[in-house]
């Protein structure tokens, strides 16, 4: 779990949007995803997502979404996965040692 999903502000907000979800539910009201616009089953979990993942914690940017992938949905544990894993090559590639390059042979 990443620093932002540690901020106080995060988990007071996301508790309020699971909160949300609750009431939706018990009244019988539909549960949409953020991330692809269709319906969360009822008995299917579901995150509290960043709707601009470089956004802040705010209330404005978390919404719920499918945990995890659906036909219509690349879910929000699959989703990080591909963002953690490009983070994890670019850094690769900025902190690579410079290749040694042999200065050829000696012109004498």
């Amino acid at each position: 779990m990443g620093a932002k999903h540690r901020d106080p502000e995060y988990l007071k907000n996301a508790r309020i949007v699971r909160s949300r979800v609750a009431v939706k539910r018990r009244a019988g009201a539909d549960v949409t995803c953020w991330r692809c616009g269709h319906l969360i089953d009822p008995e299917q979990r579901f995150d509290v997502g960043h709707i601009d993942a470089n956004g802040g914690p705010g209330l404005d940017n978390l919404a719920p979404e499918h945990r995890y992938k659906t036909a219509r949905c690349i879910g929000n544990r699959a989703d990080g996965g591909r963002l953690g894993a490009a983070r994890q090559r670019e850094a690769k590639t900025r902190h690579a040692p410079a290749p040694i390059t042999s200065p050829g042979s000696l012109k004498w």
